[in-house]
């Protein structure tokens, strides 16, 4: 029997699945192994990987779907919760910036220039592939914030 290992630690070798097949599926497996040139562990992994994938995908689409069906609520009259919603994000945006000073304290003063020249290359690259051409008025306003 093997020794329990704690909590926190990582097994020290790779944990092994074990599944059973229909003969059918099972037959599929091997032909695709065939045709692909692998063995069935490695289109096994592939396939499981991507189903996780996939399911942390589908989990934020859910949250997503959520987030829209409450701002269409909002928008169809519900003053009370459209107020509720902006309130939730000011709360949100001040803990962010909180948590960016208290990083931003914690570097060497010869890493925060650096540090900062980063963000700025980040919000410029992410402002270029997120907004294509969606709100020209904020771009500009980005674009004149980031000094570029």
């Amino acid at each position: 029997m093997p020794r329990p290992r704690k909590a926190d630690k990582p097994p020290l070798r790779t944990p092994q699945l074990n599944t059973r097949l229909a003969a059918e599926e099972y037959l599929k497996l091997e032909t695709v192994c065939r045709m692909e040139g692998k063995t069935k562990t490695e289109i096994l992994r592939k396939a499981l990987l991507q189903y996780l994938d996939g399911y942390e995908q589908r989990a934020e689409d859910q949250a997503r779907d959520r987030l829209a069906e409450a701002v269409e609520a909002m928008q169809a009259g519900h003053k009370k919760d459209t107020e509720r919603l902006a309130k939730m994000i000011a709360r949100v945006m001040m803990d962010i910036g909180t948590v960016q000073q208290v990083f931003y304290d914690r570097a060497s003063k010869e890493d925060r220039a650096k540090l900062w020249e980063t963000a700025k290359v980040k919000a410029a690259e992410r402002l270029r592939f997120k907004r294509k051409d969606g709100d020209p008025e904020a771009t500009e306003i980005m674009k004149h914030a980031l000094g570029g």
